[in-house]
């Protein structure tokens, strides 16, 4: 059977259940409760789920396990245990129809794509965030197989791939280290730039999000360097250098004699080139961040049709990071730049509003892709509320805690406090000029 028509089969057998069911209710007046119907579904759905399984043991049987037909079968099982929440099920059948798919079509097919989405899902539904990036992985490279380097075909799996690496590392849902995960992530929205301006050019609007992706990758994988110790940077030449080390004895005979020992001692000029390597990749990372927010603001007055306030955004997202790297002068002629143009449209006060009204805690750059902001659900241990207020220039100033939970957290409300001090905020404005702000108010969870 072809597989567009099996999976047309599926479609009229699911809608052929749902009629079973319903039919069910209606001649048994007395077993209509929402429970029975319920009762009568799984029933259903037990029996379809074993006449399929049957129609594999035997095709197996007459064809062999590598047959395609049972591959067809395979693939529709996993979607009906998949449907039912049985997720372990849909994985082990979705699991034997690759395998199949493999052994008659190769290894780079195409016609592995379809299953190893459903294994996605079914992965991401039981947690299983090692067997996600795997499949992820496996996804881009039969893409990448199938495509030329700047072929647009491979943007939607190299984009998506580039979110699920920046996900798992925001959320630390990977065992590969932290650094080699936002590499990842940053080195995909990367490649999903390159196709995208050889196709369009560089002022195309379909680079924003990219742009912000590569933004946000490259801060993350600057904090990442930061915080790695030198010695696991490469330096120049050997850690190690020979010194020959002499030394003056007395003989018994009341002469003495030169001793002389090669010695193995460290090289100091190996250890400042891996400091030198360090900063070289750190500076690395800064630039590429704000270079990535430049283009955005350049693409916005490339394209004067884009909305207003998208255009407002990424001047105060290069803002940010101008303040965050201590150009303060340039920082306030973005903000004033981006409050102007909202001003001037006369539409957008409640964006004035958002990004001006109340201080706010730098970076607030965030990726304008909901599927990657979204966090996962993780147990708090402490909260505390503070109130502090924020300068014209963006300085913490009078930090009080309010209220901590448990009351006798110490520990953590003296490391709120340090947090809001050691910050640096965007501050209100008025009428497109910075003003102070007293009795701001947060709450800090550890």
């Amino acid at each position: 059977m072809k597989p567009g028509l099996f999976q047309i089969g599926m479609a009229l057998a699911f809608f052929s259940l749902g009629c079973a069911s319903y039919s069910h209710a209606k001649e048994n007046p007395a077993d209509s409760s929402p429970n029975s119907r319920d009762t009568q579904a799984q029933v259903d759905l037990s029996q379809s789920i074993a006449e399929f399984e049957q129609e594999i043991r035997k095709r197996e049987a007459e064809h062999g396990v590598y047959d395609p037909a049972t591959g067809e079968y395979l693939l529709s099982v996993g979607l009906v245990y998949q449907n039912d929440g049985r997720h372990d099920e849909a994985v082990e059948a979705f699991a034997r129809a690759l395998q199949i798919k493999r052994v008659n079509e190769g290894l780079q097919s195409t016609g592995q794509l379809l299953i190893l989405e459903q294994l996605i899902k079914s992965n991401i539904a039981s947690a299983n965030w090692e067997e996600v990036d795997r499949n992820y992985q496996q996804l881009l490279w039969i893409h990448k197989r199938n495509y030329d380097a700047g072929d647009p075909r491979l943007l939607p799996v190299v984009d998506m791939v580039g979110r699920w690496k920046l996900k798992a590392y925001k959320e630390n849902l990977l065992d590969s280290s932290a650094l080699s995960t936002i590499g990842e992530s940053e080195k995909l929205f990367r490649d999903t730039i390159n196709i995208l301006e050889r196709q369009y050019g560089e002022n195309d609007p379909r680079l924003i999000n990219p742009l912000y992706g590569r933004a946000l990758t490259n801060y993350q994988y600057a904090i990442e360097v930061a915080n790695t110790p030198q010695d696991q940077f490469h330096g120049a030449g050997s850690p190690t250098r020979t010194q020959v080390i002499c030394r003056t004895v007395p003989t018994p005979n009341g002469g003495a004699r030169r001793i002389c020992n090669t010695l193995r001692v460290p090289d100091p000029s190996y250890y400042a080139t891996q400091s030198n390597n360090k900063d070289f990749a750190l500076g690395q990372r800064i630039v590429a961040v704000g270079k990535a927010l430049k283009q955005i603001v350049q693409i916005h007055e490339a394209q004067p049709d884009l909305p207003k306030d998208s255009h407002a955004r990424a001047l105060v997202h290069l803002g940010d990071w101008n303040l965050l790297r201590g150009k303060k002068t340039t920082a306030y002629q973005n903000y004033k730049s981006a409050y102007q143009l909202l001003a001037d449209s006369g539409e957008h006060q409640e964006v004035i509003e958002e990004l001006f009204g109340k201080p706010q805690n730098l970076p607030a750059l965030r990726l304008p892709l909901p599927e990657v902001d979204d966090k996962l659900e993780e147990e708090k241990t402490t909260s505390v509320l503070a109130s502090f207020d924020v300068s014209r220039s963006g300085r913490a100033k009078n930090v009080e805690i309010l209220e901590s939970e448990p009351p006798d957290a110490t520990s953590a409300r003296r490391k709120a406090k340090k947090t809001i001090r050691g910050r640096i905020y965007r501050p209100r404005f008025e009428n497109g000029e910075p003003v102070a702000t007293v009795g701001n108010k947060i709450r800090i969870i550890d």
